[in-house]
């Protein structure tokens, strides 16, 4: 039984993750691609599409470091707008990586994914975490996000993740599943390593299963300026008995990947395991706001 809390909502949704290999540095080609695959996935009946991070532009820094300084822009603007016309045309959602300009500091810029929909922009998640040197240089051009929004839609409550975000801060998954999200986007640009692929099923499926949520990971594919990337795009989620079921996963090649999923089905086991009433809350706060205190 659906509780009353989603009353309003659609109780089925298809959700689509697109493995997209950007032209780095091209945004007016991203930009085409993009579109092209909204207009494929609309044929294909999807309702919320998820791209990869920064697939406007392509996620590798250039080795000046200002590329995405190049194309950013702000929140709405133009790529948005066509976006958003396209989304409003199809009655859907389509979440895309663009690097984003601070409409108030415009020296600012973020790893963003906005969410658009029938009525135009429904919100902005900037990513939080921002990988230092030596593995990363996404501290020499962004800065970090802090806010974890959960965006209205007519499916109910979506959380959007940014890569790192979802990977290694389950904390954050929490949160938006705590704020009432019934559905978790990961767009990511993980690059190419050994038994990647696993580590985006078993992740994808993990952050499902301790949330009781459908997750979907939309990721880079192809090669950039000296990286590579994996795709392996996956959706997942509870499907009882099961914790969890992987519902579709793509290859390498740029592709869509889709599934029809019933929030009937998600809250049977919502029904069992009651996660929000059961979480020791208390204990939890005690034990994080004991751990900054030593720290700082």
């Amino acid at each position: 039984m659906i509780p009353e809390r989603y009353n309003g909502y659609e109780t089925s949704v298809t959700l689509g993750c697109a493995n997209f290999a950007p032209v780095w540095g091209d945004k007016p080609r991203n930009l085409d691609k993009i579109k092209s695959m909204v207009e494929e996935a609309a044929r294909l009946g999807i309702h919320i599409l998820a791209f990869p991070e920064l697939a406007l532009s392509g996620y590798e820094s250039d080795p000046e470091f200002v590329m995405h300084g190049a194309l950013a822009e702000t929140i709405p603007g133009p790529a948005t707008e066509e976006i958003a016309a396209l989304a409003r045309r199809h009655n859907m959602y389509v979440t895309f990586g663009m690097p984003e300009r601070d409409r108030e500091r415009p020296e600012r810029l973020y790893i963003a994914n906005p969410l658009l929909g029938p009525d135009g922009l429904v919100g902005t998640y900037r990513k939080i975490h921002i990988g230092p040197p030596p593995l990363f240089t996404e501290t020499r051009t962004f800065t970090g996000g802090t806010a974890v929004p959960v965006f209205e839609t007519r499916f109910g409550p979506v959380g959007i993740q940014i890569c790192a975000d979802f990977w290694v801060f389950p904390e954050l998954s929490r949160i938006l599943m705590l704020k009432g999200a019934r559905i978790i986007v990961n767009c990511s640009g993980s690059a190419s390593a050994p038994d990647r692929p696993y580590y985006l099923r078993q992740q994808t499926g993990a952050r499902a299963t301790e949330n009781l949520v459908y997750t979907a990971t939309a990721n880079l594919t192809g090669r950039e300026r000296s990286k590579s990337y994996y795709g392996h795009s996956t959706i997942a989620g509870p499907d009882y008995p099961r914790f969890v079921r992987i519902f579709a996963e793509a290859g390498e090649e740029e592709e869509i990947i889709s599934a029809s999923l019933n929030f009937h089905a998600l809250h049977r086991f919502r029904e069992l395991i009651r996660l929000p009433e059961i979480r020791r809350g208390d204990v939890i706060n005690r034990e994080f706001a004991e751990l900054e205190s030593a720290r700082n």
